[in-house]
């Protein structure tokens, strides 16, 4: 590896019979508008101050010579060099003479005044960009900028660069393009050369500080898979491209943290998340291909997740689209498994889709009965391992999830219909906006004929001005202030419209009418209000009543045919709310957030525990290593810095510098468990459950 100072322009560019390439697995061009300008003022005032201006680094390497020209790979630094290629085509376009035209066209075109060298069109540009890149590139340096894809960087930056150009003329007359070039003349870089086979390219492209457009994960992995591979192009071609065409680059960063994070046992946060990657990639042995034929096949239900598939069905598609509306995101990472399943005939289509609809009862009804989402994501981790641990249960699919969930003790289990008939008739479901929409939709759209439901909006039939009309206030009754507080936002008083703001606060009959007039096509939703005279307490229960019933025959939860047992009799769940529980007593597993764990002691539970806790967020315990804080009533802290200072200290994590103290009965261990719990904010109650049996020994002190 060689490093040097040069000049973009002098020792990069305009050297004669060169070609830079822009490799498969660099991201497309992808400067902002305010980079370019910057650029711009930069290049601008090199020029008036006569000093160079550094503007990163260039990292590259010999691809090969051929009929003495050199090709070179560009591992670092297209963005930046890709910029300043537009803004000399730019520069070639608004120069008034055809020498100054000429003179720019020499800088980035490979020049063969003899014709020794059988520069070709594909080598006559000195910068490849990469292949979704290069028609538009081409198109722009061919002069034919019209038949570009005017959504482009490429496109927008050049028409930028020229206004830009324009700009600055007329505030200088007295210019012309040739000072502009002057400034692109006196930018430096440190151009960073790969010579030797021990260069080690991936592992410099990551150390680089670039100062460019940070990379996302997506680049990041794409990088890791594609750099290191001779037959990058194939592979970019036959695996990478094909998952950007279904996936946004945004979206693909979050699909990768889904993969991660059903393919690993442990949570993975975007922090951390290309470390796991390259973990998991090296630990289990993958080349290249297989990694990147993986990501392709998992990346192909992602995009089935987000935007649905007609190959799976109507069915399929209505549950995948009613998850999507209601933001159930985190169901994906039990999904990957469903599908996997499905496509390797585990199961049939009726069995999918009676699944999905399944997950969307669920998810209703969680959301409808309030019941807090922070376990969602450990549950629906860890949920397909948990029901299919016992490889028979596969034999009863749909049976077996249904059976697990209902044996549940937290609060992931299932809400009953009691519950749920209750929680529609009594909750504010208009804060729930997204669920709102959705039931009210699906209540109206459930015949043959549909309404379009795209312009309507949520609708008070009882209005929500707290200073409601006198003829509003003698409807309601006496009560009127407690009832509208009471019923104002439940499902009995909301319905779609297309009129909203022209409703307001009309009285009843008036808005009746101007529901029948402009809203002829509403059947169920506007069925009790058409017939009603009055509107008050008495009729939004009523309509709650018949409504809630509704949403109950919509998304039933149909019922095992085969109970599955997962309980075992020796067993019992505890909380930590009575730590003397834990006395006399094996552990096998908690649960914490959802995810549940298997653990041999209750010693390993705590070191468990608090590395969970850390991972989610290490500020808390690093805030009282750091301050050896000690719990109530106890005498030594239970995390410093100090080994000596903790009792029985033990690294908290591998590499860690945090230690935990250690040596503590079964007792002790709750309580220990119970108080950093609290400090987390975490409901012992409902965050938090062991499953333990009786051992019938005395107490033993468990070392880590």
């Amino acid at each position: 590896m060689r490093i040097e100072k040069g000049g973009i322009i002098n020792d990069f560019i305009e050297p004669n019979k060169c070609q830079y390439a822009i490799p498969v697995y660099q991201r497309n061009y992808e400067w902002s508008r305010e980079q370019c300008k910057k650029l711009f003022e930069d290049v601008v005032n090199a020029h008036f101050s006569d000093h160079m201006h550094f503007c990163g680094s260039i990292v590259y390497a010999l691809l090969r010579q051929e009929k003495k020209i050199s090709y070179y790979v560009i591992i670092d630094g297209q963005q930046r060099l890709t910029t300043v290629f537009l803004l000399i085509k730019a520069l070639i376009d608004m120069a008034d003479t055809e020498a100054d035209k000429e003179a720019l066209r020499s800088s980035i075109f490979n020049v063969d005044k003899f014709q020794k060298y059988d520069i070709d069109d594909s080598s006559k540009l000195k910068l490849k960009p990469i292949k979704s890149d290069n028609r538009q590139l081409l198109l722009l340096m061919e002069d034919h900028p019209e038949q570009m894809d005017k959504s482009s960087g490429l496109y927008r930056n050049y028409i930028l660069f020229c206004d830009l150009i324009k700009t600055f003329l007329e505030a200088h007359p007295d210019m012309g393009v040739s000072n502009i070039y002057d400034g692109l003349e006196h930018l430096m870089c440190a151009t960073i050369k790969l010579e030797d086979e021990d260069d080690n390219a991936q592992e410099i492209f990551e150390r680089i500080n670039s100062t460019g457009v940070p990379l996302n994960l997506a680049d990041k992995i794409r990088n890791f898979v594609l750099m290191t591979d001779k037959d990058q192009d194939r592979l970019f071609e036959d695996y990478w491209l094909k998952m950007e065409f279904m996936l946004t680059r945004e979206q693909l960063s979050n699909y990768f943290l889904d993969y991660l994070n059903m393919k690993l046992d442990s949570f993975t946060k975007e922090s951390t998340a290309y470390e796991n990657f390259k973990g998991l990639y090296l630990e289990h042995g993958y080349t290249n291909e297989s990694m990147l034929k993986e990501l392709l096949h998992y990346a192909t239900f992602y995009h089935t997740f987000l935007v649905g598939d007609m190959n799976y069905g109507e069915n399929v598609n209505i549950a995948l689209d009613g998850l999507r509306k209601l933001n159930q995101t985190t169901v994906y990472l039990f999904l990957f498994h469903v599908f996997d399943d499905y496509e390797a005939g585990v199961i049939d289509l009726e069995k999918l889709e009676k699944i999905l609809n399944f997950l969307l009862a669920y998810s209703i009804r969680r959301i409808m009965c309030e019941v807090s989402s922070n376990s969602l994501r450990g549950l629906y981790k860890t949920l397909y391992g948990r029901v299919f641990g016992r490889g028979e249960n596969k034999d009863h699919y749909y049976d077996a999830i249904v059976s697990f969930l209902q044996q549940l003790t937290s609060r992931d289990a299932i809400p009953s219909d009691a519950e749920f008939v209750l929680a529609l008739k009594q909750n504010n479901l208009y804060r729930k906006h997204a669920l709102c929409r959705y039931l009210l939709i699906v209540i109206e759209n459930q015949g043959k004929e549909k309404v379009v439901t795209d312009s309507l909006s949520i609708e008070h039939i009882m209005p929500q001005n707290k200073n409601l009309s006198t003829a509003w206030q003698k409807m309601l009754g006496k009560n009127w202030i407690e009832d509208r507080d009471r019923w104002l936002h439940t499902l009995g008083n909301l319905t779609l419209t297309g009129y909203n703001s022209e409703l307001g606060d009309k009285p009843f009959e008036e808005k009746k009418s101007l529901i029948e007039e402009n809203t002829t096509r509403m059947v169920i939703l506007y069925q009790d209000v058409r017939n009603a005279s009055v509107w008050n307490a008495e009729e939004i229960q009523r309509r709650a009543e018949r409504l809630a019933r509704e949403v109950v025959r919509l998304f039933p939860i149909v019922q095992p045919e085969t109970m599955i047992s997962f309980t075992d009799p020796r067993y019992c769940e505890y909380t930590v709310e009575e730590p003397h529980n834990a006395t006399y007593k094996y552990v096998n597993y908690y649960e914490m957030l959802g995810e549940r764990v298997n653990v041999d002691s209750f010693a390993s539970m705590v070191w468990s525990v608090a590395q969970k806790l850390y991972e989610m967020d290490n500020t808390i315990i690093e805030e009282m290593a750091r301050k050896n804080e000690v719990f109530q009533n106890w005498t030594n802290p239970a995390f410093s810095y100090d080994d000596k200072a903790v009792r029985g200290g033990k690294r908290l994590q591998k590499g860690s510098d945090i230690y935990i103290s250690t040596g503590y009965s079964a007792y002790a261990c709750i309580c220990f468990i119970r108080a950093l719990l609290k400090k987390y904010n975490l409901d012992i109650a409902e965050d938090f459950v062991y499953s333990a049996r009786p051992n019938h020994a005395s107490t033993k002190v468990e070392n880590i």
